[in-house]
């Protein structure tokens, strides 16, 4: 990665083009561009800057370039907090504007081996002219977005009405969504970068940081071992009286969440603002994304999600991150909604699809043959899809819609390193606020054979029952405190039990 500029030649740019015209001239291509995200994060972001340098979020792809304007000498300029720096959108439209044979991919080549710099990088511009030859750099150029892959016609139509189903990811690939406006058209997800006020988020922040010192890992079993989880964690209710119907009732991985507390002044003071975010976005969500502006089966109905609970985590450092995994439907019932509020440092979240959603042929030519039976079995295979990243900045909320845990696994990557936030240093807090059913209560969740409440689980990878629900044993999952005892495979596993899940229309539970 190329060294950033110094401030010193950022003011000195500024100097020589203070006076360009900052509307965005005028696009002879009404298709959009799209930049590989490392290249934009190198030019972004200067020393003495809190935004981490991971990768930029709220720029506008930039249009092709025009010969219209004249950059003129700067005339009295102060320098002011918001001119210390300018975009690389910007930068690009004043070498569009100087240089409009060569394309946008091939000004972005020069801006990013000029360290930044526009008058460099005009000078290599005007020799490239004469002799077409590609600059070098050690920048990898990654796939930015899915708009890459649509021809400048079907990408004007596509980005009209967000798809439903989602595209495939391309196999092997991860895609960086670099703006919040991408995010919807590639995972059932919204993002919103700047959520509260300013003031509200860092009260907020402060007030989490308190309650960091005193949580604790989950510990529970995975593929008989006991694992802890590699961030630390508390879970959330509005009161204490809804605090002590929590206590010794409602269990998460297999043991009970013995550890509730209340919900800090802050978070009370931001529910209303929350519930009425969501709730506007999933009427929006009904009438211009599902099918027939309806629904979808087994979703709440329209304004009635609530907060009712949250789970606040806290990864300290760059290494502390979460792994793959789907969030428990087990008293959030089915297609829930996840409210994500991400505060302090900025990490990378990941997306990828588990149920599968393309049929692919096999490779080898196939003749089936009506004696046997396991050919149509054999005929077909599920095709693996990519992964979507996208970066969360403090004070940034983030939505996952109803498609999100039954389809869907999420992570928090670990980074190589990260931009110490000014408040919470190299922390990061995620609050993530959600809606229990009052009827999923822990009196009403079916127990299995061991005396245990289940687990609400979804089928993901058998192809005839896909979306169906279930009732299932988690003393699998529970934390053996002497692991010498857990010889006996039956006592090992749970005892095994099953049970179909019946819900009505709004995603109630029906009990047989």
């Amino acid at each position: 990665m190329s060294k950033r500029p110094s401030m010193n030649k950022k003011r000195n740019f500024f100097e020589a083009f203070a006076a360009a015209p900052k509307s965005k001239p005028k696009s002879e291509s009404k298709s959009a561009i799209e930049y590989p995200a490392e290249k934009k994060q190198a030019l972004k972001y200067a020393p003495g800057k809190d935004s981490p340098p991971s990768r930029e979020r709220d720029i506008e792809t930039p249009p092709e370039g025009s010969n219209e304007g004249v950059i003129k000498p700067p005339e009295n300029r102060d320098n002011t907090e918001e001119e210390e720096e300018d975009s690389t959108d910007f930068k690009l439209a004043l070498l569009s504007s100087l240089h409009p044979t060569l394309s946008p991919s091939t000004l972005l080549e020069l801006l990013l081996t000029s360290h930044g710099s526009v008058a460099e990088a005009s000078t290599l511009a005007a020799s490239q002219t004469s002799s077409p030859k590609k600059p070098s750099t050690s920048v990898v150029t990654t796939q930015s977005s899915l708009s890459t892959y649509l021809s400048p016609s079907d990408s004007t139509n596509t980005l009209k009405k967000i798809p439903f189903p989602l595209p495939p990811i391309p196999k092997f690939k991860t895609l960086h969504l670099t703006t919040p406006s991408q995010v919807p058209f590639h995972a059932p997800a919204t993002l919103h970068p700047s959520f509260l006020s300013q003031e509200t988020a860092n009260k907020l922040l402060s007030e989490c940081l308190s309650e960091v010192p005193s949580f604790g890992r989950y510990e529970f079993r995975l593929f008989e071992r006991n694992v802890s989880s590699p961030h630390t964690a508390a879970f959330y209710v509005k009161d204490e009286e809804m605090a002590k119907k929590h206590r010794g009732g409602y269990m998460y991985n297999g043991s009970y969440l013995d550890d509730i507390r209340t919900f800090t002044p802050t978070m009370v003071d931001i529910i209303p603002h929350i519930e009425r975010q969501v709730n506007d976005e999933i009427s929006a969500r009904i009438k211009e994304v599902y099918p027939n502006s309806e629904k979808l089966k087994y979703m709440l109905p329209e304004g009635k999600w609530h907060v009712t609970s949250a789970f606040m985590n806290c990864y300290d450092g760059a290494k502390q991150s979460v792994g793959w995994h789907s969030d428990q439907l087990t008293y959030l019932g089915p297609r829930t909604v996840i409210a994500s509020v991400s505060l302090g440092v900025e990490r990378e979240f990941r997306l990828r699809r588990v149920a599968p959603v393309v049929l692919k042929p096999y490779d080898e030519p196939f003749e089936p043959d009506d004696d046997n039976e396991q050919e149509d079995e054999k005929e077909w295979k599920w095709e693996t899809e990519g992964q979507l990243s996208v970066h969360l900045p403090h004070n940034s909320l983030l939505i996952m819609h109803a498609e999100c845990q039954e389809s869907w696994k999420h992570s928090v990557h670990p980074a190589n390193n990260i931009q110490p936030h000014p408040i919470a240093g190299g922390k990061r807090i995620n609050i993530t606020f959600r809606c229990y059913r009052e009827s999923l209560l822990p009196e009403k969740i079916p127990k299995c054979k061991c005396g245990v409440g289940c687990v609400l689980k979804t089928v993901q990878r058998v192809k005839d029952k896909m979306g169906w629900y279930f009732w299932g044993c988690q003393v699998g999952n529970q934390w053996k405190e002497n692991e010498d005892d857990t010889k006996d495979e039956k006592k090992e596993g749970g005892c095994g039990y099953l049970q179909w899940a019946h819900f009505d229309e709004d995603g109630d539970p029906i009990w047989e």
